[in-house]
């Protein structure tokens, strides 16, 4: 009786000396790879005490994940190097890293990435009032994204980001207009490919979608052209390019969060890119 008394002290004593993020961690780090509800007990991370990186594991809404993988609020959680979040910030400037914008090392992987978005776009069309994918449909847009984001030269994280931000990821978003008509998953330029109100969504129709928001349509850029068109490099040239895909030029004053037809458009990407679920 004395041995188990002294057993079950020496482990109170250990759960004390936690540290106060880690202990939050197995509270708020949850699997969201598979699009089913998330729930708080089952999905918990208690092998790991991760978050972040290829873990897989995303935070609760409201918490972001450090980095060193544990999940919690305030500037040492959501700060730099932060890995998730779901509350994004507004960058402004150049979309430099002395303008306070993320470094690409600051992304999260592709692998994360899909995974804190699983949940989002296995509901993405019930905004537009479509079936929602199929497990078939949403498996065949994340092998397009990575086939032609590895034939193009385009980061595979860039291109799944630009889904998220255009379309959630529904296969069968609708098509919006301006000066001309902009379909599909990444709403592309007077694109051919669209799913809307088709239903399955043919493979060669989903690959039609990330190829033309990628490479470009026959009368529009898409990421590739515009990246090769800008001086700049690295996580710069992204945010760049993320202005001019949305705004078809960057702003004369130099602060991407001005002058597009979504003002924050480069700053959401940039806040996507770190694994930002909105």
């Amino acid at each position: 009786m004395k041995q188990a008394f002294i057993t079950l002290l020496a482990l109170a004593t250990a759960a004390a000396a936690l540290p106060s993020h880690a202990a939050r961690l197995h509270q708020r780090a949850f699997r969201n790879g598979t699009g089913d509800d998330v729930s708080a007990w089952d999905n918990i991370d208690w092998a790991h005490g991760t978050c972040g990186g290829n873990t897989g594991y995303v935070c609760q809404s409201g918490y972001c994940c450090s980095q060193y993988g544990y999940c919690g609020t305030g500037a040492e959680y959501c700060g730099g190097g932060g890995a998730t979040c779901t509350s994004p910030r507004l960058y402004q400037g150049d979309g430099s890293t002395g303008a306070g914008w993320p470094a690409a090392e600051a992304w999260a992987s592709f692998d994360n990435l899909w995974n804190a978005n699983a949940g989002t776009i296995a509901i993405s069309c019930n905004q537009f009032g479509q079936a929602n994918n199929s497990p078939t449909e949403t498996a065949q847009m994340k092998n397009a994204i990575l086939s032609i984001a590895a034939s193009s030269g385009v980061d595979a994280r860039f291109i799944l980001v630009t889904v998220m931000q255009e379309s959630k990821g529904c296969v069968r978003v609708w098509t919006s207009y301006g000066a001309h008509p902009n379909p599909g998953l990444m709403q592309d330029h007077n694109g051919q490919y669209t799913c809307y109100g088709t239903n399955p969504c043919p493979e060669s129709y989903i690959q039609g979608m990330i190829r033309e928001g990628t490479t470009g349509t026959s009368s529009g850029d898409g990421l590739l052209q515009i990246l090769n068109k800008l001086s700049t490099s690295g996580a710069r040239k992204t945010y760049q390019a993320a202005r001019v895909y949305n705004s078809g030029s960057l702003p004369g004053d130099g602060n991407l969060s001005n002058g597009g037809a979504t003002n924050s458009y480069p700053s959401d990407i940039a806040n996507r890119l770190l694994g930002c679920v909105f």
